[in-house]
C-alpha cells in the first residue's frame, strides 16, 4: 500500500471526507432565540468575586439556552435527517475506503468503483442537504442556518467532483501512477 502513487483527487476526495466528519459537528440550525442568548452571554462580563455572581448566572443561562437550541448533524431529529446523516456517513467511508483500495492498487472488476459509489453518495446527500437548506427542520421563521449547513454542502460538492475526476483516471491501465524515484 503506498498513498505516495495516489492521484492528486483521490487525495482532495480523502482530505474533504476528513473535513466532512468535522463540519458534521459545527452547528448546523439554531433558533432567534438561540441566537439572542449567544448575543446575552457574550454581552454579559462579570466583574468581581461578589459583584460578578448575577452576570455570571446570567451568562451561564444563556449559554444553556443556547446550546439547547442549536444543532448539528448528529442531532437528528426527523426522518430526513437521519436519512441525511446516514448519506454523510456512506459518503465519508465510501470515499475514504475507495482511497484506501487504490492506495492498495486494488482494481475493481465491478464497472461501479468505490470512487463512483463515494461521488454517488456525495451527490444524492448534497441533494438531500441543499432541499434541507430550504426547508429548515421545525418552523422556518424561528429556525436560523449556521455555518455548518453550507460548509456541507461545498465540502460534498468537493467530494462528488474530486470522486469523478478519480473515476476517470480508474480507467483500464490507468489505476495509479508510477512510484515517484527518490531524488539523486
Amino acid at each position: 500500500m503506498s498513498f505516495g502513487r495516489l492521484p492528486r483527487a483521490n487525495i482532495i476526495a480523502a482530505a474533504a471526507a476528513l473535513v466532512l466528519l468535522f463540519v458534521m459537528a459545527l452547528d448546523w440550525y439554531s433558533t432567534v432565540a438561540g441566537k439572542e442568548a449567544r448575543r446575552i452571554e457574550a454581552l454579559s462580563q462579570p466583574e468581581g468575586a461578589l459583584s460578578g455572581t448575577p452576570e455570571r448566572r446570567i451568562q451561564e443561562e444563556a449559554r444553556f439556552s443556547a446550546e439547547d437550541a442549536e444543532k448539528n448533524a448528529w442531532q437528528v431529529s426527523g426522518a430526513l435527517d437521519r436519512l441525511i446523516l446516514l448519506g454523510l456517513l456512506a459518503t465519508v467511508l465510501l470515499t475514504l475506503g475507495g482511497v484506501f483500495l487504490r492506495a492498495a492498487s486494488k482494481r475493481s472488476g465491478a464497472p461501479v468503483t468505490p470512487s463512483v459509489l463515494g461521488g454517488l453518495a456525495a451527490t444524492v446527500t448534497a441533494v438531500l442537504v441543499a432541499y434541507r437548506l430550504l426547508d429548515q427542520p421545525g418552523l422556518d421563521e424561528a429556525t436560523t442556518v449556521e455555518s455548518g449547513l453550507p460548509l456541507a454542502l461545498v465540502v460534498l460538492g468537493v467530494i462528488a467532483l474530486s470522486s469523478r475526476a478519480a473515476m476517470r483516471e480508474e480507467e483500464p491501465g490507468r489505476l495509479s501512477r508510477p512510484p515517484r524515484s527518490p531524488p539523486a
